[in-house]
């Protein structure tokens, strides 16, 4: 099947019972979507399903991470359907496909046509899925499901902002499916193109296992595997292994507890902004681009008012992609988020003042005060064996405008 068969396929035209049947279910399925992600009380363990369904975002988190988290089964279950039934979940279930859907579909009444088919998608796919293999992939945030997610962040009020960013990339593809129906699920969708590629496969190895004397099915020839998709395999591992292989340490903001290495870090989050709206304390924000455009949007950890607390754990377990490993409460003092630095010229114990806030707030004790012959004064010295970087010391500590003491990443401690 040819990759215009392929994206005419996927488009969905609403003509007779089943298919009005179909609509019926997408509806259903875009309203349970919606009540999963709507701040309705406490619904953490709702949130990591939408995104979890990309059977895109399963696979690559398993060839990137190298593990596989429980919530992945739903997308590895999504991808082992569509082996059988061609594009099921964009036809069936895709919140974000019925929403572009109708964009398309007002479009073409207003006398739009629709776009030709595009190869964008599977490029996409191909880069992604290479670079995964090498621990980053590139273009996961991509996925339709994160970003219809991320549009959820606008329920935060705290984060009206950071949603507003995934309001205006989802009201972009609206606006690009109305101009040119169909453009996302023809061309552009790395989710659709991974379902082709699932059916390709599927039709090659029926193909194989059919009897020599046996009539060929459809007409399907050619390799299973397009020259592209191989290139493109291709290019995303070698831009992952250049930046590993020469040495590229980013410099590292603090990342909620559970991140895994920052450069798999950056591939592996799909921006969809549950652990921002999970968390209970308001301390994850998303990343302006000040550590750089690859790390944009990513979820960031900030101090200004509260730390992460020694009795939370939230923000590991809704994400659906494995950019967060989950995080048992016994254990949260073995994950390292970064370590506290004390600097003497702006701490109150310099200018001869008392002050024991840090130490008192700290709730895993990793704080003590001892007196320098140096310095000949008490210093706080912190015990980096207890020290996680929780922030609390940040917090409580009372110089203004800047904090004696602060939290930084590992890569950023001299």
């Amino acid at each position: 099947m040819s990759d215009k068969e392929l994206s005419e396929k996927s488009v969905i035209k609403p003509t007779g019972i089943r298919n009005h049947f179909r609509l019926l279910i997408r509806f259903v399925c875009l309203i349970a979507a919606v009540l999963c992600l709507l701040p309705i009380r406490d619904k953490d363990a709702l949130l990591p399903i939408v995104p979890a369904l990309s059977s895109f975002v399963a696979v690559t988190s398993v060839l990137a991470a190298k593990t596989i988290k429980p919530i992945l089964g739903l997308g590895l279950v999504a991808g082992l359907v569509a082996l059988f039934r061609h594009r099921w979940f964009c036809r069936w279930a895709c919140p974000m496909g019925l929403c572009l859907d109708g964009a398309s579909c007002f479009g073409r009444r207003l006398k739009r046509k629709p776009c030709q088919a595009m190869s964008i998608g599977r490029w996409l796919l191909a880069l992604t899925l290479g670079g995964a293999i090498l621990g980053y992939p590139l273009f996961l945030w991509c996925d339709p499901l994160a970003l219809f997610t991320g549009v959820f962040l606008l329920t935060e009020q705290h984060q009206l902002l950071a949603g507003a960013v995934s309001f205006l990339l989802v009201m972009l593809l609206l606006t690009f499916s109305l101009l040119w129906p169909h453009v996302w699920c023809r061309g552009l969708c790395p989710l659709g193109a991974f379902q082709d590629m699932l059916s390709i496969m599927s039709r090659s190895v029926r193909s194989v296992l059919k009897s020599a004397t046996d009539q060929p099915d459809g007409g399907y020839s050619g390799h299973p595997v397009a020259r592209r998709t191989i290139l493109g395999l291709l290019v995303g591992a070698t831009s992952a292994s250049i930046l590993r292989l020469t040495g590229y340490k980013p410099s590292r903001p603090l990342r909620p507890p559970g991140a895994v290495d920052e450069l798999t870090f950056k591939g592996l989050c799909t921006r969809c902004g549950n652990c921002i709206r999970s968390c209970p304390h308001n301390i994850i924000r998303r990343d302006t681009g000040q550590y750089g455009i690859a790390g944009i949007l990513t979820p960031v950890l900030t101090f200004d008012e509260n730390y992460c607390r020694e009795d939370c754990t939230r923000c590991t377990w809704v994400c659906s992609s494995g950019a967060l490993v989950g995080v048992d409460i016994d254990n949260k003092q073995d994950i390292q988020i970064g370590m506290a630095q004390v600097d003497m010229n702006l701490c109150l114990l310099g200018e001869d003042h008392e002050c024991s806030a840090c130490m008192r707030w700290c709730p895993y004790n990793a704080i003590s005060y001892v007196f320098s012959e140096a310095e000949y004064m008490l210093v706080p010295v912190i015990d980096a064996g207890k020290c996680n970087g929780c922030g609390a010391c940040e917090v409580a500590c009372p110089t203004s405008p800047h904090k004696a003491i602060r939290v930084l990443s590992n890569t950023n401690i001299s």
